[in-house]
């Protein structure tokens, strides 16, 4: 008893400390122009990579909104419709074009979104050090602010725990890119918003198709158990055998079918704030179930044709016994 106590024991100690291994995020850096201090980057970008953050660094010689959500697109990290996987923390830079962005997945909004708290970040603390052409400070003050955001997410209408210097940024040459942010993020967010507006109808759809087809189902069941109550007066045995068996298996696959149905509703509900990546799932799930579904409304309707033809070959059977008689 104490050594399996000891194995147990062990064995949690053992989940414990893989825990946080297998939470981790990644880091992705494109710096083609060789400004970043990147064993920098890596230390900054560590609490937030433990965080289970997927964190990306971009610095170019020139670009802009679209240049950024196509780079993210090249890095797997957003779908061809601009929309960001719910973990990435992005940051943005084109130098010639004095413009920087800050981009963030759902399970940031809280920390980033309430205040416009990204935007916060990417003033205060990005700007300063690209104005001042240190770049790796600028990048490595603004993960750490966004770690620290994280940490302790600012409260709706108050303040944040981030410190933003006023400085303007026009010394360094990123004067524009306040107000070149501030439309991509409109943008960004307006993209956002639609992807995860198509996420919910899908959903929706794909969870009320199935439903559909398992109520259609379950009213056709209850009429097969009501007739399969005369099949034993009504056919032979042979034949009330064979009918109630089919009945049966279809009706055996029919509850693996609404198993599956309330399964994947508790597994979504398993996420409070589920990403577009889980109501992708979600929906696919439900999806399968409908198929499923059909497959089992096909068997049923077997049973009830071979019902029909039962029923008919009685109906004949029974007209050739009374022509008989009048003869």
């Amino acid at each position: 008893m104490r050594s399996l106590l000891r194995l147990a024991v062990a064995a949690v100690f053992l989940l414990l400390l893989a825990a946080p291994a297998l939470a981790q995020g990644r880091l992705i850096i494109e710096d083609p122009g060789g400004r970043l201090d990147e064993a920098a980057i890596q230390r900054a970008a560590r609490p937030l990579i433990d965080r289970g953050a997927t964190v990306a660094v971009y610095v170019v010689d020139s670009g802009g909104a679209n240049d950024f959500t196509e780079r993210m697109i090249d890095s797997g990290i957003a779908r061809d419709d601009g929309a960001l996987l719910s973990t990435v923390v992005a940051i943005y830079v084109a130098i010639e074009d004095r413009y920087s962005e800050i981009a963030y997945g759902d399970e940031w909004s809280d920390a980033l979104s309430v205040n416009n708290n990204a935007e916060v970040i990417r003033q205060g603390d990005l700007n300063p050090g690209l104005s001042d052409g240190d770049f790796t400070r600028g990048v490595t003050e603004a993960l750490t602010a966004i770690d620290a955001a994280i940490e302790q997410p600012p409260t709706p209408g108050g303040g944040t725990t981030i410190n933003f210097d006023p400085t303007p940024i026009v010394a360094g040459g990123l004067g524009l890119a306040a107000v070149a942010g501030g439309a991509a993020l409109f943008t960004r967010r307006r993209r956002a918003a639609q992807a995860r507006a198509s996420a919910q109808q899908r959903l929706k759809e794909a969870r009320e198709g199935a439903g559909a087809v398992i109520a259609d189902l379950g009213r056709r069941f209850n009429d097969a158990r009501e007739k399969a109550r005369y099949d034993q007066v009504s056919y032979t045995a042979a034949d009330a055998a064979r009918v109630g068996q089919l009945q049966q298996q279809a009706a055996t696959r029919f509850a693996e079918v609404q198993a599956r149905f309330d399964d994947a509703g508790e597994q979504l509900n398993r996420y409070e704030k589920p990403s577009n990546e889980q109501l992708a799932a979600a929906a696919a799930a439900y999806d399968q179930v409908k198929l499923e579904a059909q497959e089992v409304s096909a068997a049923l309707r077997a049973v009830e044709e071979l019902r029909a033809r039962l029923d008919e070959q009685a109906r004949q059977a029974r007209e050739e016994l009374d022509r008989a008689k009048k003869v």
